[in-house]
């Protein structure tokens, strides 16, 4: 057991920050044991085994980013604690560094003007180009909000069918960007399709009924259900669509930090091999990350190579 108090920069007890120890082996036994701060900014996480913790805190939503390297405040010192079988518990003062500024905007394509819903960044340290983090922002608006680091970085911006974008004005891959802390600084980002593609639908609102195939009717896993086993083996499983060469699969998992949660929040790629991409049954077999809610679509591809609607986003949630 790892207890104690999660304090703001001025001493203040924090509630409901995420307190979680990150074990050094983490890679084989895939846990990281995490509770919320409660009254007093008190906290109790339930280690459960003997090993050697670095211990993060966040609350994305009150502007605390867990301090991974490319988060870490040039003035914070990240706890680390080993327990073993002679000293099981111990406790720690956890003094939270100045809260993150945050970029916040929103991606259009510059023919059409529709939103871009499918965004991917890749945000690096000036100083440190080894200190990075990349996320997604998947949504029907092309919004985004980044928390940004305590120090100048760069910014990088991928979608699919796009030329990539740098910096807030999107040609310096070098741009030197800083949000100072609790600061919030608006972009609006215009991003060009790559050569060739100036005709293509690239969104849902572009395809054309006779033109673009038919979505693919889901027939497993039922959406929202419950899934109570491990490992975490998932198929999924549609009807053909006639005209179709092949298939593609989207699976994204949801924020599972509060546990129980039914709906899907920050949805984020659930990666796999690239070999799986095309896919030519009519289902698809795959491990899925976490005790957590998930969610997944398909559609079908053309032998012109075009993509077919996608189908309607399904959720499922694994309970372990």
């Amino acid at each position: 057991m790892i207890s104690g108090q999660v304090m703001d920069e001025s001493g203040v007890p924090v509630v409901d920050v995420r307190m979680c120890a990150y074990p050094d082996d983490y890679e084989a036994v895939r846990q990281q044991p995490c509770s919320r701060s409660r009254a007093n900014g008190q906290f109790a996480i339930p280690t459960g085994r003997p090993a050697a913790y670095t211990i993060y805190a966040e609350n994305i939503d009150a502007g605390y980013a867990a301090e991974r390297p490319f988060y870490q405040h040039p003035g914070s010192l990240v706890p680390r604690i080993v327990l073993s079988k002679a000293k099981s518990t111990a406790s720690l003062i956890f003094r939270l560094p100045p809260k993150n500024g945050q970029l916040i905007g929103k991606a259009v394509d510059a023919i059409t003007g529709r939103p871009i819903d499918n965004l991917r960044f890749l945000m690096c340290q000036v100083s440190n180009r080894r200190a990075c983090w990349s996320t997604s922002a998947k949504n029907a608006q092309g919004e985004f909000k980044l928390l940004a680091a305590h120090v100048p970085f760069t910014l990088q911006l991928f979608a699919e069918g796009y030329e990539t974008w740098f910096g807030t004005n999107g040609g310096d891959i070098n741009e030197s960007i800083y949000v100072p802390s609790d600061a919030r600084i608006q972009v609006f980002f215009r991003l060009q399709r790559l050569t060739g593609l100036a005709d293509s639908a690239l969104s849902e609102p572009e395809k054309q009924g006779g033109v673009n195939l038919p979505a693919p009717v889901q027939t497993a896993p039922d959406d929202g259900v419950e899934l109570n086993y491990f490992p975490r083996k998932t198929k999924l499983e549609w009807q053909p669509v006639a005209g179709a060469i092949l298939y593609r699969v989207e699976i994204d998992y949801c924020d599972g930090r509060v546990h129980g949660r039914k709906k899907c929040l920050d949805p984020q790629p659930h990666h796999r091999e690239l070999n799986d991409r095309d896919i030519r049954d009519t289902s698809f077999d795959f491990n899925f990350v976490g005790a957590q809610p998930g969610r997944w679509r398909v559609w079908a591809i053309d032998e012109k190579g075009q993509e077919g609607f996608k189908s309607p986003w399904r959720i499922f949630f694994y309970l372990q």
